[in-house]
């Protein structure tokens, strides 16, 4: 009984130690996606914050980067097209108003136009991205949770095992009188 409550105390010890590796492990993993979180969440990402995202989440904040940016792109210019009978009269009646046919202050009209629309599409990737981010980010506290359930009841019954133990080798200890 003895050997059997030993081999069970190392082995309840491998199992404290694996889990304890597996949640600090969810603990980084939770707070470089929750730092990315914040790099993109403002809308802006700049140079300084890809600097700062971690090296785990480099691929995914480049990837996510350029679909973003593609993606908003081709909205911006189905945008665009699909605007261009509205847009060509908004035109016509401002030429009408100023008599200005100057085409730079039309192209510029357009490409404000453009670039709304760009901006536009980009936060709808933006907020896809911070659900998918605030998802994994629940999955990972979930499965935090569990770890340190179980990290708790190993303990627990390692206390038990160690104290099973003491009593175990109390009862086989000789006495002498």
């Amino acid at each position: 009984m003895l050997l059997a409550l030993e081999a069970r105390k190392y082995q309840l010890l491998r199992q404290i130690s694996e889990k304890e590796y597996r949640l600090m492990s969810l603990t980084r993993k939770l707070s470089e996606l929750q730092q990315y979180s914040s790099n993109i969440g403002d809308g802006n990402i700049s140079m300084f914050d890809m600097m700062n995202v971690p090296a785990s989440m480099l691929p995914r904040s480049m990837a996510f980067m350029m679909y973003s940016h593609n993606g908003a792109l081709r909205g911006a210019q189905y945008n665009m097209q699909a605007m261009g009978p509205q847009i060509q009269m908004q035109i016509q009646q401002m030429q009408q108003m100023s008599q200005n046919q100057d085409p730079n202050a039309i192209a510029a009209y357009q490409r404000w136009i453009f670039e709304n629309l760009y901006k536009q599409e980009l936060q709808k990737y933006q907020q896809h991205e911070g659900k998918l981010l605030h998802q994994q980010e629940q999955e990972i506290e979930q499965e935090k949770s569990r770890v340190e359930t179980e990290l708790r009841m190993a303990r627990a019954e390692l206390e038990s095992t160690t104290q099973a133990t003491k009593e175990a080798v109390n009862f086989w200890k000789p006495e002498y009188v």
